[in-house]
């Protein structure tokens, strides 16, 4: 019961970024602060130590006769570890490496417990999200409208910042330039991207009541605000499949329903296609990203094996360019797999590239239930995303909400269709 409890905290947790940032001279540059290495302790870590606590007062016995029956186990674990001392050996800032290790192996722990206990968070997730999805479209709304951060959230992780902000995310719509909603994210393309797996799960619930229905135009309300194009192209090829899909399969039983989910993706496909005719691609932003690219696939060659070290791209970016074009674009590289590469090299990437496989061969294993769909569209969104942004990697809203789906498809008992995620 406590176990559950602590869990649903957790949940409900997701989308906040309160946490105490620590400053050692390694997180520096240029004689600024970085948040992106700076050591940070979020609520969410320790509501994790709670729930870890619980998980192996509740499991524990369990776990080391799991151990014991397999040694492969074992010897994997001394090779995972073997290869993260190898990894920090070749960090620049061991330290820094280290916590982002630390925190790596918090999100590998909260994917096997989620695997474990998988049916109880479908449930809280289908409970949760949508007032989550809801609160964030009303917070980021009235930042846009206001032009700056409403200032009485920050116990949620809100930030300080006005349109004038130096490096602050802005738009151009129809003529006009303006503030992109944050929320309760440190980037617009973050709160993105996690809304957008949220609503997936939404999508796929037994029965869309009220707050679902609600959550969903509010959702999608803030993905066209959010201005983020990779979120909007992304949101338009799995609309657009669902649309015909369904489309198709009333045409062969020839019935035809106007469901709620069918109409609104019905707006949804025209009214992206209008919002990406009314804006453009700003020629600077994306060549950036590519040196972004180029420097992170000189340092994978650099030290193609083991990596330059965990959490270590920014520092290596800003030794190969004393005098970046503009310290706002100091950022991980904006591709998930480059930046593995990168950070933890050849051996990195396999084992990342092999979890990836092995996740999606676990979903496609028949018989394949509705819910093993919605997995494979919330893990289609990450990684198309991922090939365009960091944020799965390097946030921790994101970050956590990666390791939920992962922890979901590798589910210790089957999600069958009595699932609570799932269209009828």
């Amino acid at each position: 019961m406590i176990f559950e409890i602590i869990f649903a905290v957790l949940l409900l947790l997701l989308p906040t970024q309160l946490g105490r940032h620590f400053w050692p001279k390694e997180t520096f540059l240029f004689g600024l602060k970085v948040d992106f290495l700076s050591p940070t302790l979020y609520l969410q870590d320790v509501v994790f130590v709670f729930l870890f606590t619980a998980w192996l007062k509740k499991d524990f016995p369990k776990i080391i006769s799991g151990i014991k029956a397999k040694k492969k186990y074992l010897i994997l674990s001394l090779l995972y570890f073997s290869f993260i001392i190898f990894n920090l050996y070749s960090s620049a800032t061991p330290l820094l490496s280290f916590f982002s290790w630390l925190r790596f192996n918090e999100f590998l722990l909260l994917g096997i417990m989620v695997s474990q206990n998988s049916r109880f968070v479908l449930t809280k997730l289908g409970q949760i999200l949508p007032f989550t999805v809801i609160f964030e479209f009303f917070l980021g709304l009235a930042q846009v409208i206001r032009q700056s951060s409403l200032g009485i959230f920050w116990i949620l992780g809100e930030r300080t910042f006005s349109v004038l902000t130096p490096g602050i995310a802005k738009a151009t719509f129809l003529g006009k330039v303006f503030l992109r909603p944050y929320g309760t994210f440190s980037h617009p393309n973050s709160l993105a991207g996690f809304i957008l797996v949220a609503l997936i799960f939404i999508f796929g619930k037994v029965k869309l009541r009220f707050w679902d229905k609600v959550a969903i135009l509010s959702g999608l309300s803030l993905l066209f605000l959010s201005f983020s194009r990779t979120v909007w192209l992304t949101a338009f090829i799995l609309g657009f499949s669902f649309f015909f899909g369904k489309l198709r399969s009333n045409f062969s039983q020839k019935k035809f329903p106007l469901s709620f989910s069918y109409l609104v993706m019905a707006l949804f496909i025209p009214l992206t296609l209008y919002f990406f005719s009314q804006t453009t691609i700003d020629l600077s932003s994306f060549i950036i990203r590519r040196d972004l690219a180029r420097v992170a696939i000189s340092l994978f060659k650099a030290s193609p094996l083991f990596g330059i070290g965990a959490g270590q791209f920014i520092i290596r970016l800003a030794e190969t360019q004393p005098v970046w074009p503009s310290l706002y674009w100091l950022q991980p590289v904006h591709n998930i797999f480059l930046l593995v590469a990168g950070e933890t090299g050849l051996i990195g990437l396999s084992l990342f590239l092999l979890l990836i496989v092995l996740t999606v061969r676990r979903l496609l294993v028949p018989p394949m239930f509705t819910t093993h769909c919605l997995l494979l569209s919330t893990l289609f969104a990450i990684i198309f995303t991922g090939f365009f942004d960091h944020y799965w990697l390097t946030l921790i809203q994101n970050q956590m909400l990666f390791s939920l789906v992962l922890g979901l498809s590798f589910s210790a008992t089957p999600l069958a269709e009595s699932s609570h995620l799932h269209h009828r």
